[in-house]
Order: C-alpha cells, then structure tokens, then sequence
C-alpha cells in the first residue's frame, strides 16, 4: 500500500461547518421520526424497545446539534421530519435504518477530521459518532439474527 501524498489538513470553513452540522440535524430528525414508526409498527417487544432506545439517543443529538449550531452563530434548521414509508418487513426497516446509520458514520466522520480550529464542536461529532457506530452495529446484528431466525 502507499502512503497517500502529504499535503495540508483538509479544514472546513465555518460556512460548511455548519451545513454539516445542518444535515447531521437533519439526518438526526429523520432518524427520529423513523425509528419511532418503526418501533409503533414492531411486533417484537424486544426490537420495538431497542428502537425506542434509539429513538430517544437520536432526539438527543438533534438537541445537541441544535444548541451547538446556535453557539457558532448558525440558526438550526426547523423543517419537521416525516417518517419515511415502512418497507415490506421487519429486515426492510432495520436495513433501511442501516443506511441511514452508515450515512451518518461517514458523514460525522468527515466532520471530526475537517474541523480544525473548534474542539467543542469535533468532541460532540466525536461523541455522536461513536453512538452511530453502535447503532449500526446492534443493527447488523439483528439484521443477521432475523435472516438466521
């Protein structure tokens, strides 16, 4: 493998930090919203409580993100969220819910490395991300567990 070319560190301006921060609202909103149709639409006491857990952890972000935007002078987007349409299954939800996870990973992850100058800000993407990864992991998982069931 080769060592990838040293140049200066990728730093976000302000401007783009905060439209990150304005997606990762709104990916968390959405996250809200579908795990909480998700967790209504649940047979399995079980799974719909892990979804509420995770509906819970994902409205904190969105506070979170919201008072962090307002600390760097943004205004926190306000569109509501609708849940998306429920897939056919139980696995449809989860994998959707995958994806919604893996983008958030890769897109915080971008964050942490992109911002320079603002500890407060990358220690909260750090955090959230952390909470991402495992939501993602309970969700393969359960994904292989019901594909095994």
């Amino acid at each position: 493998m080769s060592e990838p070319m040293r140049t200066e560190p990728t730093r976000l301006a302000p401007d783009e930090i905060l439209a990150g921060l304005n997606g990762a609202l709104r990916a968390e909103r959405q996250a809200v919203a579908d795990y909480d149709a998700h967790a209504r639409a649940c047979e399995r006491l079980d799974v719909r409580n892990a979804l509420e857990t995770l509906r819970d952890v994902e409205r904190e972000h969105g506070l979170r993100l919201a008072r962090r935007i307002t600390a760097l002078g943004g205004s926190p987007v306000s569109e509501p969220a609708d849940a998306r349409p429920l897939g056919e299954s139980l696995a449809d939800w989860l994998a959707d819910d995958l994806q919604s996870e893996q983008w958030a990973i890769l897109e915080y992850a971008r964050l942490v490395a992109g911002i320079v100058d603002d500890d407060e800000t990358v220690e909260l993407m750090t955090e959230l991300l952390v909470d991402e990864i495992r939501h993602a992991t309970w969700l393969k998982s359960t994904l292989r567990a019901l594909a095994h069931a």
